[in-house]
Formats: C-alpha cells, structure tokens, sequence
C-alpha cells in the first residue's frame, strides 16, 4: 500500500513542527497492516496519521 496525499501531506506537517522544536525523528514508517504512517521522535514522541490524514500524539 501507499500513504495517501493527505496523509503525506499531514507528515509534512508533522515533520516540520517536530524538528521546529528540535527533536531528533527515529523512525517514519508506514504499517501496511492498518496503513497507518507512524514517526518516533525525541525520548517520548510517537504519532500516527491514519488513512483519513487524522494526527494522534501518543
């Protein structure tokens, strides 16, 4: 599967305000089970974008 375009559009998003605040991003992945975009940041900072391009901070 392939992330949506709202979906790479929301990780650009996502990206950009993460590294504004200067957390290092481990991981950006796409889980081809839910087709969910999940990135791992900084000590604690997870967050997924679901196929409908919808941000939860975890």
């Amino acid at each position: 599967m392939e992330p949506t375009s709202e979906q790479l559009k929301q990780l650009y998003r996502v990206l950009t305000w993460l590294t504004r605040m200067y957390l290092p991003v481990y991981l950006v992945t796409l889980d081809e089970r839910t087709n969910n975009i999940v990135v791992i940041a900084g000590e604690e900072t997870v967050v997924v974008i679901n196929p409908e391009a919808e941000v939860d901070y975890e």
